[in-house]
């Protein structure tokens, strides 16, 4: 079951005025450019969470490293034909696992590692780096977007 928390955030209306101050490709480049900073912490403690192998295994019919889950972890920018609902205006990044940065192979079994099986147990390692990073991303987030805005407007 998922933790519930209140969240207040303060500011949302002079951030919008701020925003349309901006182009609406300044605007982007803000909040982008703080939500990529924002999530850094996020992909770095899920890579040091992500479970290793001892040695190397076959993945398919290909030899995967030790550390593949890991190295697959990164952050992505969703394209706008992806935006659905609340976020169906604005700016969307989020943490995935995809193909190796090193090692071109997709880790197809972080899910069983992630969320178990009926014979392997959950040890989670994407949803605890989001969890223990929720204050730290809204910081991180809102420092970013404040100096991107300052600088913003100061070159319009």
């Amino acid at each position: 079951m998922a933790n519930s928390a209140d969240l207040e955030i303060l500011g949302l209306r002079e951030l919008d005025a701020k925003l349309e101050g901006l182009s609406n490709e300044l605007a982007g480049k803000a909040l982008f450019s703080a939500l990529n900073v924002a999530l850094t912490p996020v992909v770095k403690e899920a890579r040091a969470l992500a479970p290793v192998a001892d040695a190397p295994y076959m993945l398919g019919n290909q030899l995967a490293q030790p550390g593949l889950i890991g190295d697959a972890i990164r952050k992505k920018r969703l394209p706008k034909s992806e935006h659905t609902g609340e976020f169906s205006q604005g700016a969307v990044m989020g943490v995935f696992v995809g193909k190796g940065r090193k090692q071109k192979l997709y880790p197809f079994q972080w899910h069983f590692y992630e969320n178990g099986t009926s014979r392997q147990p959950a040890t989670p390692f994407m949803r605890p780096a989001f969890d223990n990073n929720i204050n730290v991303m809204i910081e991180r987030f809102s420092d970013k977007l404040a100096k991107n805005i300052d600088k913003f407007t100061r070159s319009s």
